[in-house]
């Protein structure tokens, strides 16, 4: 498949280094210049440093260029830069692509989740909310592991599933959407309260 991945930090990478060495096509977006030239002239990330890149990754600094003839979008920025950089691609999304919500958290000004964030921003878009147990680093070199996609739409979660399955990624699905959201949410704080009692 054609794929985008929105977001160049060590998640977008590790899901666009899976993704090509599962034979799928990805186009990246990143805000630098820097960044751009690095994963495109170098095959590097520099929030990945020990992984080469494969072939058929390329990355890019135009949100029309990412987007052009891919068949899924996949939305991997900080959770604070969700709304804006939604705002800055939507004219670009086609009737057609499925949204994949991979960023993590909720927007901070609002308080809101991303899949109401998503729902604001591109009300009529197809979209799915990707969740862990997952950690980039071990994505990236594929240690074996396991995501949920959360949908409201079954053709999303089978589509998604159907995607990133693996024998070294195990997929599962729900269209209990806020409620994968909600756990993602609280699950943050709880890690952030386990490094701070274990530092204690």
């Amino acid at each position: 498949m054609k794929i985008s991945v929105i977001g160049s930090g060590s998640w977008g990478m590790a899901l666009s280094i899976y993704l090509a060495n599962q034979g799928n096509t990805i186009k990246v977006w990143s805000f630098s210049e820097d960044e751009k030239n690095k994963i495109n002239q170098e095959k590097k990330c520099i929030f990945l440093p020990n992984v080469n890149l494969p072939e058929g990754i390329v990355c890019t600094n135009s949100y029309e260029e990412a987007l052009q003839g891919t068949e899924i979008i996949l939305h991997v920025t900080p959770s604070k830069f969700v709304r804006n950089t939604m705002k800055a691609y939507k004219e670009f999304v086609k009737p057609n692509q499925i949204l994949l919500m991979c960023s993590k958290g909720f927007e901070p000004e609002t308080n809101l989740t991303l899949d109401e964030v998503v729902e604001q921003e591109l009300p009529n878009v197809k979209y799915g909310i990707l969740s862990g147990p997952s950690h980039a680093e071990e994505v990236a070199i594929g240690v074996p592991t396991a995501l949920v996609i959360a949908s409201k739409r079954q053709d999303v979660n089978e589509t998604v599933c159907e995607l990133l399955k693996s024998n070294l990624l195990r997929m599962y699905h729900t269209n209990d959407v806020k409620g994968v959201e909600l756990r993602r949410r609280f699950e943050k704080y709880y890690c952030v309260l386990c490094r701070s009692s274990s530092s204690v």
